[in-house]
């Protein structure tokens, strides 16, 4: 069969754009960090594009062209064309609420939304596969005719354009400047495409500039994700002095010195050992400032010991604590767990009406992560209320972060007034450092 120059013309233009596409998404999935959602949500948006110039390619190729089975390509590749397009905005906008970090139940919402918009505008679209009413392939000459619907077929996206539209408006102060205008290039771009080609027949300007639209979203993902590595190493260093700072605690320095002076008169030998101990403790603590990768927990271990050490000598009686230590076959970051166990004596054991209590550390493993817990039965306080003494719990913050940005672990704090606190980490078997 031979050609016409249009479809020559047309079909590859559309070829170098599905390369070009194509090449995009292997560059994607083949990153060493590929799991992140962004990568994730950019080669969904990827695929769908395939997708569409996949189909538009078929059309260009088999229009005219009555060989026997080419109707039902034709027919095929159309439909995924279709299909391709009506999902392509979803996606996007749930890459959307991701990137724009958008509040979870918010989020939830919008996705709820987009997953029943979908559904419906897919069902059409299979529907119109009987009925004809965006588009038909002609059987004689296996030509693509537009049906008496097909304006709603270039308008079914516009909802959800729209939505993205508002959120964009509601959360661009939480993105660099350059990344709305590149979303808002993004948007502008299919929308200016489908307006085009509504009136000009022929020229599949829409695939054009979507391909366009997703050269530059690629560009912006990288972008953002350089500056969050940038502004994930400021925090890293910032963080490194509040751990500095938060270890430096006066009180606890006065209490132990103290506690050893008494001891240098009666017990000259515990003197000393309580000396080793506190000197251990700080240099545990210099130490851990500069751990950039997790350490084992037997390490962490060995830092809560002499820390408790310590503590001992100075309540005697009134601390009990309890060790239930199933598997220390996992690391955590340095100094994450101490300052919890630090947490209980003095928020939860010191401040209780009578001054004792006992604190429980336990590990445990399950299927798909390890367990960490910190218990004390001491004061409690309402999880749901801020604490006044703000400074005190930075440390408590800063153990949060670590954990998650080092670990991807999480913590769950418990409490009951009166009856105490219980602390959980969760540290996934699969961790990984995430940007």
């Amino acid at each position: 069969m031979e050609y016409t120059n249009m479809q020559v013309y047309c079909a590859t233009i559309d070829i170098v754009c599905l390369t070009f596409v194509f090449t995009l998404f292997v560059c994607t999935i083949t990153r060493r960090r590929f799991r992140e959602r962004s990568d994730v949500f950019f080669s969904l948006i990827c695929l769908d594009a395939i997708g569409m110039l996949f189909g538009n390619i078929a059309t260009w190729l088999f229009s005219g062209n009555a060989q026997p089975y080419n109707y039902e390509i034709a027919v095929t590749c159309m439909f995924i064309e279709y299909f391709s397009a009506v999902a392509f905005a979803a996606i996007y906008t749930n890459y959307l609420v991701h990137y724009l970090g958008i509040p979870e139940k918010v989020g939830a919402h919008i996705r709820r939304f987009d997953a029943i918009y979908i559904i419906v505008a897919e069902l059409v679209v299979i529907l119109n596969l009987k009925y004809g009413f965006f588009y038909t392939i002609d059987p004689a000459l296996n030509e693509y005719e537009r049906g008496p619907f097909w304006i709603v077929s270039m308008l079914v996206n516009v909802p959800v354009i729209m939505l993205d539209i508002i959120l964009l408006a509601r959360y661009y102060r939480n993105v660099l400047p350059s990344a709305v205008v590149a979303t808002v290039i993004y948007i502008l771009l299919p929308v200016t495409g489908a307006a085009f080609q509504t009136y000009y027949d022929g020229a599949p300007i829409l695939y054009w500039l979507l391909s366009i639209g997703i050269f530059i979203l690629f560009f912006n993902v990288r972008t953002e994700m350089l500056y969050q590595m940038e502004k994930q190493k400021k925090e890293l260093a910032e963080s490194k002095q509040a751990i500095m700072l938060s270890q430096i605690k006066p009180h606890f320095m006065y209490n132990s010195l103290t506690t050893i002076a008494a001891l240098c008169d009666k017990n000259p030998a515990e003197a000393k050992r309580a000396t080793l101990d506190f000197s251990r403790y700080l240099r545990g603590n210099i130490d851990s400032v500069n751990k950039m990768i997790p350490v084992p927990f037997k390490n962490e271990m060995e830092h809560i010991n002499t820390y408790l050490s310590l503590e001992k000598l100075r309540f005697e009686n009134r601390l009990n604590v309890v060790f239930d230590i199933e598997t220390t076959d996992f690391s955590v970051p340095a100094l994450t767990i101490q300052p919890l166990v630090e947490n209980a004596v003095k928020h939860g054991i010191c401040a209780s009406a009578d001054g004792t209590g006992t604190l429980t550390l336990k590990t445990w493993e399950e299927e798909k992560s390890f367990k960490i817990s910190v218990s004390d039965d001491g004061a409690g306080f309402d999880v749901n209320k801020k604490p006044d003494d703000g400074r005190e719990h930075i440390g408590l913050d800063n153990v949060r972060k670590r954990l998650l940005s080092m670990s991807n672990a999480t913590m769950k704090i418990e409490s009951e007034i009166g009856k105490g606190t219980t602390i959980t980490v969760t540290v996934p078997k699969e961790t990984r450092k995430s940007f």
